[in-house]
């Protein structure tokens, strides 16, 4: 008796707009882990370069691994880089629409609308009003300030989402934090008790202890408001006035085209020690941080930033504010401060004695090894065979 061969249980994951960050690495490596034993779907409201993602972030997926279902957005929405609210808005009232096509869905960014039980990775907190806006400023323009427009705009969107009326942390529900900060914030604002599982980090740049790096400043990351781009350009420029010959290099992509016009302006003040690199990958993007000895970061209350352990992992000495998930990352009260002042201070410290230095290089590269893309797809799957068992597919 000849049986049907056994189906493959179908997994969608949803982001609603992959760029290049943090999230996206989720949903690229997510895949890389998903492969070779599910039928796998992209869902999302934006566009896909497969071949520029496998690129940037590490992967090497085939357009036959994983389908790519794409949601209907109006064109104006297309078009545009802000707007977030109404595009996921729409992006939710499509996920909730095709769910149940598929054994399991999962959220790559944030809380997801499925109208049924998914799994759920909180990345940040730009889905709570409250949270984000004690953390992060607002990107520059009229629809982001707060007042009479404002509330109209965010009240059309959720007359546009028609949400489902579920609780997602009523316990029916997987919520996966990307770092221990985010699992303790919602614990505390939430009540609910999250499984831990840090993004994945592919950074392949071979640290050559015999090469003496310069004295360069690297700021890796998207050019957006909450990263705070001109703080870091703040220190390394009090740093100078120390006397200390630093340059900095920033690498990324412009997110609000009226924030990276500040940024360019301001760079330009400065000289022709700040280098715009703009977004690099590969090994242009790998000479920049094998080439410069520091690391910079300044987004406060960043939930898992990559781009930490990325210039960790280059051999780049880090200093990020004493907030959020890098806190967790760098592991040393050295690497880690409360004000431009206090960021000034510690980082002289590093530039006038070669044996901390030799010391905290040491710890930076020792912290470094503890997030791989291996454990990231190892975590992924079990969360992905849970679900499954929980649906009672087999």
């Amino acid at each position: 008796m000849n049986r049907e061969p056994r189906r493959r249980p179908r997994v969608g994951i949803a982001h609603v707009r992959l760029g290049w960050g943090g999230s996206e690495k989720r949903v690229m490596w997510g895949i890389e882990a998903l492969k070779e034993k599910y039928d796998v779907t992209l869902l999302t409201a934006g566009s896909f370069d497969l071949a520029s993602f496998n690129r940037y972030y590490g992967t090497n997926l085939a357009a036959s691994d994983f389908a790519v279902r794409q949601a209907p957005l109006p064109a104006f929405l297309r078009r545009r880089n802000d707007m977030a609210a109404l595009r996921g808005a729409v992006f939710q009232r499509f996920c909730r629409r095709v769910a149940m096509e598929y054994d399991l869905v999962i959220s790559a960014y944030g809380p997801t609308d499925f109208g049924r039980p998914g799994i759920h990775f909180i990345a940040d907190f730009s889905w709570c009003d409250r949270i984000r806006e004690s953390l992060h400023p607002y990107p520059p323009g009229t629809i982001y300030r707060k007042g009479v427009w404002r509330a109209a705009y965010l009240g059309a969107a959720r007359r546009i989402a028609r949400p489902s009326g579920r609780d997602l942390f009523s316990g029916e529900d997987t919520i996966v934090a990307v770092s221990p900060w985010v699992a303790r914030v919602m614990g505390e604002e939430f009540g609910v008790e999250c499984r831990i599982l840090e993004s994945p980090v592919h950074a392949e740049v071979p640290v050559d202890s015999n090469v003496v790096k310069r004295s360069g400043f690297v700021c890796l990351g998207r050019i957006a408001p909450e990263k705070r781009i001109e703080r870091i350009v703040e220190i390394v420029g009090l740093v100078r006035d120390l006397g200390h010959d630093v340059t900095l290099h920033i690498i990324g992509e412009c997110e609000h085209s009226r924030y990276a016009e500040e940024i360019d302006r301001l760079c330009a003040r400065k000289g022709d020690w700040v280098v715009r690199e703009g977004r690099l990958a590969g090994v242009e993007k790998a000479r920049v941080l094998a080439e410069n000895a520091f690391g910079l970061h300044a987004c406060e209350g960043d939930a898992f930033p990559g781009a930490v352990v990325e210039m960790m992992k280059a051999g780049c000495i880090t200093w990020v504010h004493n907030s959020g998930g890098q806190v967790d990352i760098v592991n040393h009260s050295g690497l880690a401060y409360a004000n431009v002042e206090e960021a000034v201070k510690k980082i002289g410290r590093v530039l006038k004695d070669q044996a901390y230095r030799a010391e905290l290089m040491a710890h930076v590269q020792e912290e470094a090894r503890r997030f791989s893309v291996e454990a990231f797809m190892e975590g992924f799957r079990s969360l992905v065979a849970e679900g499954l068992d929980r649906m009672q597919v087999h």
